[in-house]
């Protein structure tokens, strides 16, 4: 069987790894590399030893491999990611943080199966949300439901359908080590978000996605972008995701285009002042409700569909 690298990325939380490792432990896959990636947790030095010692003392055979990476200074989810992928000897590779944990013991397997069998480089599979309270939360933003439908797009349709927004579930995909030496690894011009930049560049490269429709991951929905408290850096990335892969691409409304781009950019200053609430005054609070009452009304009513949604 070829070799599998299990990529974990921790920022922060490595203390909160271990029911991720026991579910990685329990997976049926008979050819398992871990990478573990700390980016400049200040309690690495504290954490890494007793999550070392975890590991020796739980991991199966199949585990054939671990490997540690740390950056002395925050690098980024972005750089994290690329350097654990440089550290990794995997033909196929699959990453996630701390905390989120795989569904059931054939999800690795079921993944390969799948990517193999679709002769493609990059599979997806579903997440099932984990909200702080426990509650189960199936229909995800992140995580397009009809896979059906997905699996009929063709390739600039799920491009086009990509300028709208990431619906994508990053944090559940298996893809080759053949994929990045062709395509590159992700861009790190973006320093927070490493997937939605790179699924569009390889939608523009003509790089078909295969899908697995079946629950792969339980996904906690803590994370700067699960929870859909963004930060400032957070948007920082997304005005730069905009402006460099989508703006100068997106032709679909002819004419229209730049009233359209008008709007989206309008809709991002919208999530980044959500951003700086907590440090506004009242008046500045109240100016901003008014300048951005559509957009207001337009998130209340995405919340409630998604309510609906969870509730069918």
């Amino acid at each position: 069987m070829k070799l599998l690298s299990v990529l974990l990325l921790s920022y922060r939380n490595l203390d909160r790894v271990y029911g991720t490792l026991d579910s990685i432990f329990r997976q049926d896959y008979p050819a398992l590399e871990l990478v573990l990636s700390d980016d400049a947790s200040p309690d690495f030095s504290l954490q890494q030893p007793r999550v070392e010692e975890y590991i020796q003392h739980h991991k199966g055979e199949n585990v054939q491999r671990v490997c540690w990476v740390s950056h002395p200074e925050n690098v980024g989810t972005v750089r994290n990611m690329n350097d654990a992928i440089r550290a990794s000897q995997g033909e196929y590779l699959y990453s996630f943080s701390p905390e989120d944990e795989f569904a059931h013991e054939k999800a690795l397997s079921d993944m390969v199966r799948a990517l193999e069998e679709s002769g493609r480089e990059i599979c997806f599979g579903k997440m099932q949300g984990i909200t702080p309270a426990g509650e189960i939360v199936d229909y995800l933003l992140s995580c397009e439901s009809d896979y059906d439908l997905l699996k009929s797009y063709t390739v600039e349709q799920t491009r086009q359908r990509l300028f709208s927004r990431n619906f994508l579930p990053g944090a559940c995909k298996i893809m080759t080590r053949r994929l990045l030496e062709e395509n590159g690894l992700y861009p790190e011009s973006i320093r927070l978000i490493e997937d939605y930049p790179y699924w569009l560049m390889l939608t523009e490269k003509g790089v078909p996605f295969a899908y697995l429709d079946e629950v792969i991951l339980r996904y906690q929905l803590n994370g700067i972008s699960s929870s859909g408290n963004y930060s400032e850096a957070f948007m920082a990335d997304m005005f730069k995701i905009y402006d460099q892969f989508i703006f100068p691409y997106d032709h679909r409304f002819g004419p229209f285009q730049g009233v359209y781009n008008l709007l989206k950019r309008q809709g991002l200053q919208f999530y980044l002042a959500k951003a700086r609430w907590p440090r506004l005054s009242r008046g500045k609070r109240i100016l901003l409700k008014i300048r951005y009452l559509p957009f207001l009304i337009y998130t209340r009513l995405l919340e409630a569909r998604v309510a609906r949604k969870q509730k069918q």
